[in-house]
C-alpha cells in the first residue's frame, strides 16, 4: 500500500491559502516568478527595472522604462513611468509601479566644488526588518541622494540603508552650473529584467565586456542573454565549472559542427576504370527538427598521369545523391602528380532524421586500366569532412 514518508515544511506559505499568506510570503511566493539572481544560499532576485518599451537609443538603454532625463530648464530631473523590482534578500522582492512621470528637484550647485547626484526608486516598509523604515511609512518613491562636494572627480553617493532600493542614474552637478544636458546623466538601470526564462538585454555600458552586468554569472544552467554588442550577441550560461572550455557565458551558435578525417594507414592505391573509394564520412545524429547541411571537403590526392578525377560529396554513400563536387586533372603530365582539390561548401536539403555525408574520391578519365588515384590516411588533418547543420526555417506568409 502506497504511504506517506518523510515531510519537511517549507517557512513560506503557498500564495493561495486562505488566511495564511503573510507578507513575506506573498513576495516570496509571487517573486517566483521573477529572474533569480545567482545565489544558492538564499532566495534571491535580481532588482532593477522591468524591461519595457524603446526609446530608440535616445538618452540611454533603450529597453527599459523609468528613464531619468533633465528637465527643460533648472536642476531638474524627470522619471518616466515603468515597473521595477526591488529585492530584499530572505525577505522577498516587491514589485512596483511609477504610475507617472515624475520630477525632483536637485540642490544648488556649489560655485567651486562638483559633485554627483544619485537617483534611485525605493522602498519603504516599516514591517520589512531588511528595510528598517520608519514606523508606519509603506511606500514606493523615486528620490535622490546628494553627493559629497569635490574638487576632481566626485563620487557616487551610497545610500542607506543598503537594502531596499536600486539605482536609476548618477547626475553630475557641475560647479556653477543652473541647469543639466543629457551628458550629465549616466544610466544606472542595469539591464532589464524579465520573468524567470526570459531573455535578458545588456545595452550600452552593460554590453561591454568588463561591465559588472556583463560579468555577472548567470541563475542556472541554460539562462539566455542578448547582447548589442559587436561579439556573440545571443549567449547562454553554461554553469559555473571549473572547465573553463565548458562554462560561464557562452556564444550561442546555432549550428553542429561536425568533423570526420580518413582513417589512419599507409599510401592507399585504387584503379581502373571509374574506380572510387571512400576517403572519410560524417553521421548526423536526428536532431529532431528539419535542417539544412553545409559541409565541405578536402584531400591531398596523388592521381596518375594524363586522367581525371572527381572529389565529391555525397548523401548516404559513394552512390547516393551528390551535393557538391571539384574535378581535377593530369593531361599533359609525365608521371603522377599530387593535387589537394577542395570541394566547396553548399547549402543542402532539408533533411530530417539520421543522414550520413560521404567524402570520395572517383575516377573519371583514365589513360589505362592501371590509371588511379591514391592518398594516405596518416597524413594527419589532410584528407577531412567537415558538416555544419543548421535548422532548416521558412519564410513567415505574407501580411
Amino acid at each position: 500500500m502506497v504511504s506517506l514518508g518523510a515531510s519537511a515544511v517549507s517557512a513560506v506559505d503557498p500564495w493561495a491559502v486562505q488566511s495564511r499568506i503573510g507578507l513575506t510570503d506573498a513576495r516570496l511566493a509571487l517573486a517566483s516568478m521573477l529572474m533569480p539572481r545567482p545565489n544558492l544560499s538564499v532566495i534571491d532576485y535580481r532588482s532593477g527595472v522591468m524591461a519595457s518599451g524603446d526609446t530608440g537609443g535616445v538618452g540611454g538603454s533603450s529597453h527599459m522604462a523609468m528613464r531619468v532625463k533633465p528637465a527643460s530648464s533648472g536642476l531638474v530631473v524627470t522619471v518616466e513611468m515603468g515597473n521595477a523590482v526591488i529585492n530584499t534578500p530572505s525577505m522577498g522582492a516587491y514589485m512596483c509601479a511609477l504610475d507617472a512621470v515624475k520630477s525632483l528637484n536637485l540642490a544648488a550647485a556649489s560655485s567651486t566644488t562638483n559633485r554627483v547626484d544619485l537617483v534611485i526608486a525605493r522602498v519603504y516598509d516599516d514591517l520589512n526588518p531588511a528595510i528598517a523604515s520608519a514606523s508606519g511609512v509603506r511606500k514606493f518613491v523615486v528620490e535622490v541622494w546628494q553627493g559629497d562636494p569635490a574638487t576632481g572627480t566626485p563620487s557616487v553617493p551610497v545610500p542607506t540603508p543598503t537594502a531596499g532600493w536600486t539605482p536609476l542614474a548618477a547626475v553630475t552637478v557641475a560647479k556653477g552650473a543652473t541647469a543639466l544636458t543629457a551628458a550629465d546623466i549616466r544610466d544606472l538601470r542595469g539591464p532589464g529584467l524579465t520573468a524567470r526564462g526570459g531573455l535578458r538585454a545588456l545595452y550600452g555600458e552593460d554590453a561591454r565586456p568588463t561591465s559588472p552586468a556583463f560579468l555577472e554569472a548567470g541563475a542556472y544552467p541554460g539562462e539566455a542573454r542578448w547582447v548589442q554588442g559587436p561579439g556573440f550577441q545571443h549567449q547562454v550560461w553554461y554553469g559555473g565549472g571549473s572547465d573553463a572550455s565548458n562554462s560561464g557565458w557562452r556564444g550561442v551558435y546555432n549550428c553542429i559542427r561536425y568533423y570526420a578525417a580518413a582513417p589512419p594507414g599507409e599510401f592507399n592505391f585504387t584503379y581502373g576504370f571509374g574506380a572510387a573509394k571512400e576517403i572519410c564520412r560524417v553521421n548526423i545524429s536526428d536532431p529532431g527538427v528539419p535542417y539544412f547541411v553545409y559541409p565541405t571537403g578536402r584531400a591531398v590526392i596523388t592521381l596518375s598521369t594524363n586522367s581525371a578525377a572527381d572529389l565529391r560529396m555525397n548523401i548516404g554513400s559513394m552512390n547516393g545523391t551528390d551535393i557538391n563536387w571539384t574535378r581535377f586533372s593530369s593531361y599533359g603530365t609525365s608521371s603522377d602528380k599530387v593535387f589537394v582539390p577542395n570541394v566547396a561548401p553548399m547549402h543542402y536539403g532539408p533533411l530530417k532524421g539520421p543522414q550520413t555525408i560521404v567524402l570520395s574520391c572517383g575516377m573519371r578519365d583514365s589513360a589505362s586500366e592501371y590509371s588511379g588515384f591514391g592518398f594516405r590516411g596518416n597524413d594527419v588533418g589532410q584528407n577531412v569532412l567537415s558538416a555544419l547543420v543548421y535548422p532548416s526555417t521558412v519564410q513567415p506568409p505574407a501580411v
